[in-house]
């Protein structure tokens, strides 16, 4: 067995493989105000559960220092290695052998066997894996590290048009706030850089469904990790037609024809103005005809205001589907290794970052894909006749 080792190679202004995809920080302003912590040697916040897991971890420490000498001291000797049995479906598809591991039983597929950068250019494949991504929600893949962003853009643009940073180009933030916007991948602008070390950590440790606070949010989102902490940082993923079949039968009837305001958060605001969104509560997917329900912690404000719901059964109704948010039955649960990539389904599934890596790197590339069907692209709900 070896010992655990970060992936150091990225890429030059043309997509070729260069020394590190690490992006220089050293001239964003906003990095530099979110280090006046780290420079002040405080442990980081316990408000944020990057620090409350760090004090767990290693309580007691009078120093940021010493924080991270423990806990780096605490994870020095880990190894890579596999133990135990994987169970797979296998499968072959245009000539190519794979081997399909669930990571859950209505969720969520490691694919295994395959070369994202010359096995799609068989259409086989591609419709292969677009059933499989309908019927799984979420797909992975490991290994892809040899993948230039060229390829991981071309990947892409084999299910969907490739968005902006956050999907559709009516709004596209500016908001001097936010960390990744001021990263730029040269040659790559639609890519959102997603970067947290032991200076500025950050994860998106809420269970949201990617810019449901735009008017026609992405249909999916592409990940690819270029680094990864040796432990920790997982992302998890809930199945949205569990969290509906979950609700009781009366509460489906109550809401099923509600709509709900989703909310941008300060780092999405372009021209200084925060996005709002409304979308039904209940959203039909429009490719398997099934009911989702696409209300999450996220973004979601509160119910549309048109529809008089009183203050308190308003409050009622959204903690009961909150409620419905990442049920270990609904969920499962991707461990991160430099090269591996997931792309998952943002109208049936919702996602949450594990926020318990720090202080060690993590370091991701996003792609956001629109449906190549613009009709598709706006949430609704069209029940089916019962």
């Amino acid at each position: 067995m070896n010992r655990i080792q970060h992936d150091s190679q990225g890429e030059t202004e043309d997509g070729n493989i260069a020394q590190s995809h690490t992006p220089d920080l050293t001239e964003n302003l906003v990095y530099a105000s979110r280090s006046e912590r780290a420079n002040a040697d405080k442990p980081p916040s316990r408000s944020n559960p990057l620090g409350a897991v760090a004090a767990s971890r290693y309580p007691g420490a009078k120093s940021r220092r010493e924080m991270v000498k423990g806990i780096l001291a605490q994870d020095a000797d880990l190894v890579a290695g596999n133990f135990g049995s994987v169970y797979y479906k296998p499968a072959t598809v245009g000539g190519v052998d794979l081997k399909l591991e669930p990571l859950q039983p209505s969720i969520g597929t490691v694919v295994h066997g395959i070369d994202l950068a010359t096995d799609l250019n068989n259409p086989e494949m591609v419709s292969f894996l677009r059933e499989l991504w309908l019927e799984r929600r979420v797909i992975m893949f490991r290994n892809q590290g040899h993948l230039s962003r060229e390829q991981m853009v071309a990947f892409a643009q084999h299910f969907g048009e490739v968005g902006s940073r956050y999907g559709e180009r009516e709004h596209v933030p500016n908001s001097p706030h936010d960390l990744s916007h001021p990263i730029d991948v040269p040659g790559f602008p639609d890519m959102l850089v997603l970067t947290s070390d032991e200076k500025v950590p950050g994860a998106a440790s809420n269970w949201h469904s990617d810019a449901t606070w735009q008017q026609r949010p992405p249909m999916a989102s592409v990940l690819m990790c270029r680094e990864a902490p040796p432990i920790g940082g997982d992302t998890c993923f809930c199945d949205c037609y569990s969290m509906w079949e979950g609700l009781p039968k009366e509460t489906k009837k109550r809401v099923e024809h509600l709509a709900a305001v989703h909310v941008g958060a300060v780092i999405h605001q372009m021209d200084g103005k925060t996005p709002v969104a409304k979308h039904p509560v209940a959203r039909t997917h429009p490719e398997t005809g099934r009911t989702t329900l696409y209300v999450q912690q996220g973004f979601v404000r509160g119910l549309a205001e048109e529809h008089g719901i009183p203050e308190d059964e308003e409050r009622a109704l959204l903690l009961e589907m909150k409620h419905q948010e990442g049920r270990l039955e609904y969920t499962c649960r991707f461990r991160w290794e430099a090269g591996s990539i997931a792309m998952w389904d943002n109208r049936a599934v919702l996602h949450s970052a594990s926020a318990d890596f720090w202080p060690h790197h993590r370091l991701m590339e996003r792609l956001t894909i629109l449906d190549h069907d613009v009709s598709r692209r706006t949430p609704f709900y069209a029940p089916q006749p019962q």
